[in-house]
């Protein structure tokens, strides 16, 4: 209820009080699910009363939030000057670029800046960060990205959006990346480029699939999805889209997704572009229980932290058993992917 309303500011009626008990397991909820701003926007704007000192904790995170997304934004904002500087193609994909069709943008909890140029401007891309920023850039073992640091912002450049493991689909996605013409946002008082909406709808479901099947996604991910696909539903080619999705082999999982942000963020049906059906419900509810129990990029119900062997190997059970849940859905993926780890890490 609180999220629909900060998503979509309907005013729906809540709750005029909430007591200590209701509201420390909803914020600690929120945390997980990184949607503490949404969640903070919904109970300030409609005044419900809550014990006071969680009232100076609201406004106190609020605010830390919003100075958070500022940064970022000028983050987004310095990187862009940057490349227009140096005559490169790129765009700025997800985060800050999904934050400006919030409600609130600043609210919207930032974690970098991702930006993505093709192979002929990626090495450039990362020199003119290091010669006119003096920033190392650290190219990580890395089927996707390199990563760096400026002005306490964190970017991650991808010299690839998606990964297949298949050689037609992996050709095909990149074939459309190459030919979108693009569009703009503005982000802190300049014009930034980005995907398409069509495009940016399907990249932004593909990296949600990609860390869902993986370790988790947060409800963060899950209302950046819904988020675009209602502000921009007018400029989004659902025929283009839904053609996208059946060549990558990737409708049966979109559904499933899909119907959580119809049944429990509220997004109406006819913006989603394919009917609910029970089949889709039901592998809904299963991703629903991956995503409150892992939490935001699955931080949450790890044994083992985030480095080293013993991470490693956990990683991969989780991975695995996320797999064996969807195969049903994606089992081309599912299968390549595996044969993909068997070859480049045991083999």
């Amino acid at each position: 209820m609180l999220l629909r309303d900060a998503l979509w500011q309907k005013n729906d009626p809540l709750p005029s009080e909430l007591s200590e008990g209701e509201i420390a397991p909803l914020l600690s909820l929120a945390e997980k699910q990184a949607v503490f701003g949404l969640i903070s926007d919904s109970l300030i704007r409609h005044n419900v009363k809550l014990p006071q000192m969680r009232v100076f904790e609201l406004v106190g995170l609020q605010e830390c939030i919003k100075q958070n997304s500022k940064q970022i934004n000028k983050g987004a904002r310095d990187l862009h000057l940057l490349f227009d500087r140096n005559h490169l193609k790129y765009v700025i994909v997800k985060g800050q670029v999904v934050a400006s069709y919030y409600p609130n943008p600043l609210l919207r909890q930032s974690g970098d800046v991702d930006y993505y140029c093709d192979s002929q401007y990626f090495d450039n891309s990362l020199k003119a960060v290091r010669d006119s920023w003096g920033v190392n850039t650290e190219t990580e073992d890395s089927e996707y990205h390199a990563h760096f640091d400026y002005k306490g912002v964190t970017f991650e450049g991808h010299f690839a959006l998606a990964l297949f493991f298949n050689k037609r689909k992996d050709s095909y996605w990149q074939q459309i990346l190459d030919n979108d013409t693009g569009t703009v946002v503005n982000i802190d008082g300049v014009d930034v480029r980005t995907l398409s909406p069509t495009l940016h709808v399907l990249f932004i479901y593909l990296h949600l699939f990609h860390h869902l099947v993986g370790l988790g996604v947060g409800f963060r991910q899950l209302c950046d999805w819904a988020v675009m696909l209602h502000y921009v539903n007018s400029l989004i080619n659902q025929e283009k889209l839904q053609m996208h999705l059946k060549v990558l082999g990737m409708v049966n999982f979109y559904r499933a997704c899909g119907s959580i942000l119809v049944d429990y963020l509220g997004l109406p049906e006819k913006e989603f572009g394919y009917s609910i059906s029970s089949k889709d419900r039901k592998y809904g509810r299963i991703i629903l229980d991956i995503v409150f129990y892992r939490g935001n990029f699955g931080q949450y119900n790890k044994r083992n932290g985030f480095s080293g062997w013993k991470h490693k190997v956990e990683a991969s059970f989780i991975k695995i058993s996320h797999f064996l849940k969807f195969v049903p859905l994606v089992p081309d993926y599912c299968f390549r992917w595996i044969w993909h780890e068997f070859k480049t890490k045991v083999i």
